[in-house]
């Protein structure tokens, strides 16, 4: 053992008192002796014992005594008695007054004392253990029990101020009017932290003054009287020029808010309306918000948290409702705007013709120039950055004006009518795009039978429909992978479908609506990052929509993209 248990032996026969002794500490034990009852509760009274083995019958202090002492001073000290008086009602009445085991004198097995005491000290150990559980179970059931009281109280007060800011959410939603949505955001407000009123002052930008714009828990003799606050005057007037809570029950110095005191307030807590986050000082502030209280209390930093976001709700919502003013004042100047551009929609197409043919000549005598100046002048690696990043963006300049071109050409509907066959199509537009995959490390694979029936259209721009999406598909796919194309007649053989497939990036659901139109950028002008002009899509869109076809597309962020070409099979 570790440590060693001590047995106090209480014995008044000394030989059997030194043969127990002596036998228990053979077997690991710490024994101490008392050669009588008085003797051994003394000993068991200042001393620390792991047991106790007692006689019964002994001078000045019977056993019985000394079990029922020690057990109401220690009641979990293990006490064992060994008597020779072998009479069953003593054997009865010291386990009565606490005994845990009782053996009679003589001993004929010597052995049998150890695994007695071993039993006995096991058992204390797992009483002990016991009790010791028991007490932490305790312990823990009232920390939970506090621990319940306290998120119970937490959750109340959460669930009071969620239907605040759901009430101000509701508010600021519904399509009411200005004022009525202020008057019930104002009351969620107040309520959301069990004020007595509050109040809402919105900036005039054109005056720089702040007015009544809704208000709770005031007379009418108050409000009526209430003036305008200059911005940056007074408390009211600072949180609204530098964004920053105020809290207070001293209004002695600020005119606007000692007439409070008039109304029976005494406390007050003051939040900027902020058109955002609280946290983004870029977002405009569109007024202030007052709540106050008619009993002196200290607003604390979670309060002060609650009503800005409150506050944050208003002022977007005040924002909202402004910009939707800008917004109708706007409709009706571009209404305006688009009568008068109506009538110069024809100087405006002549233009663009004009534009791009005096844009190709110069940007291919650049090219030319550029790659002259690529065979000497200054030095070979940064001359030869420089120039490739100069030749792909002309490259993507002649792009976008023969872009522009074609859709003009497009919208003129200039096309040449011919016999088309899918696969000399398919065959073409991937000539046209194998420099592009070999760069890219992409393999082309095509399907598409040579007696597949053909269809009428302009090879030219067909071609040039395809090849663009074979060069977006490479664009967007890893190395290492295949974009597909293949033909076949759709199930009601009216229609001839071109796909083409690849394994790229993907795009996401909400943006395939969108990527057809003119110059619209997927994902955050990655469209740009990879060189193109943003008209891609939008030109095989309109070569399609030409020939009274079709494009459709689907996409999955990370798993590729396919598009389909439905051509009729007929004018």
């Amino acid at each position: 053992m570790d440590k060693k248990r001590r047995v106090l032996i209480v014995d008044d026969e000394s030989i059997i008192r030194r043969a127990m002794a002596d036998y228990l500490a053979d077997c690991g034990y710490e024994t101490a002796t008392a050669s009588d009852g008085a003797e051994g509760l003394a000993k068991a009274q200042s001393e620390k014992f792991d047991i106790v083995l007692v006689d019964l019958r002994m001078p000045r202090l019977d056993g019985l005594e000394v079990i029922s002492t020690l057990k109401s001073a220690q009641p979990e000290l293990p006490i064992v008695v060994i008597s020779g008086t072998g009479v069953l009602n003593d054997a009865i009445e010291a386990m009565r007054q606490g005994a845990w085991d009782y053996l009679t004198k003589p001993v004929q097995d010597i052995e049998e004392i150890r695994v007695t005491v071993e039993r006995v000290i096991e058992r204390a150990q797992l009483l002990a253990e016991r009790d010791r559980y028991q007490r932490e179970l305790e312990d823990l059931n009232r920390s939970l029990e506090v621990e319940v009281a306290r998120q119970t109280r937490d959750l109340r007060m959460q669930n009071r101020e969620l239907a605040a800011l759901n009430s101000v959410s509701y508010a600021i939603s519904d399509p009411l009017d200005l004022d009525t949505m202020l008057g019930r955001a104002t009351a969620a407000a107040v309520d959301a932290v069990q004020a007595d009123g509050g109040i809402v002052r919105l900036l005039n930008p054109a005056t720089d003054q702040l007015v009544v714009a809704a208000a709770l828990g005031f007379s009418n003799s108050y409000l009526a009287s209430a003036q305008a606050i200059p911005l940056g005057r007074g408390v009211i007037g600072r949180v609204a020029q530098d964004g920053r809570p105020y809290i207070g029950a001293d209004f002695a110095d600020d005119a606007w808010l000692s007439a409070l005191r008039s109304e029976g307030f005494r406390s007050v807590v003051c939040v900027p309306l902020r058109a955002g986050d609280s946290a983004a000082e870029k977002h405009p502030i569109m007024g202030a918000l007052g709540v106050m209280t008619r009993a002196e209390r200290d607003f604390g930093a979670h309060d002060v948290d609650l009503l800005t976001t409150i506050g944050n709700q208003i002022g977007v919502a005040v924002a909202r409702a402004q910009y939707a003013a800008d917004l109708r004042m706007t409709n009706i100047q571009l209404e305006q705007a688009n009568i008068e551009l109506r009538q110069l929609d024809e100087l405006r197409e002549q233009f663009i013709q004009n534009v791009a043919h005096e844009l190709r000549t110069p940007l291919a005598l650049v090219r030319g120039y550029v790659e002259m100046l690529a065979q000497g002048g200054l030095g070979p690696e940064e001359q030869r950055v420089a120039l490739e990043v100069t030749s792909r963006r002309v490259e993507t300049l002649v792009e976008l004006v023969e872009g522009i071109t074609t859709l003009q050409d497009l919208g003129g509907r200039s096309m040449r009518l011919e016999t088309v066959s899918p696969a000399e199509l398919i065959k073409t537009a991937c000539q046209m795009t194998m420099q592009r995959a070999v760069n890219a490390g992409i393999d082309l694979c095509c399907d598409c039978a040579d007696d597949v029936c053909s269809i009428p259209g302009d090879f030219t721009r067909l071609s040039q429909a395809l090849h663009q999406l074979l060069d977006n598909a490479c664009k967007f796919s890893p190395e290492g992978t295949v974009v597909a194309v293949a033909a076949w007649l759709d199930s009601d053989a009216e229609a001839m479908c071109i796909s083409v497939a690849d394994q790229g990036i993907g795009i996401p659901a909400e943006e395939h609506e969108r990527i057809f139109e003119r110059f619209y950028q997927v994902d955050g002008g990655l469209t740009r990052r990879y060189g193109g002009t943003g008209l891609g899509l939008a030109l095989v869109k309109e070569i399609i929509e030409a020939h009274r076809g079709r494009i459709a597309v689907e996409s999955e962020v990370g798993r590729g993209s396919t598009f389909t070409m439905y051509l009729p099979l007929k004018r």
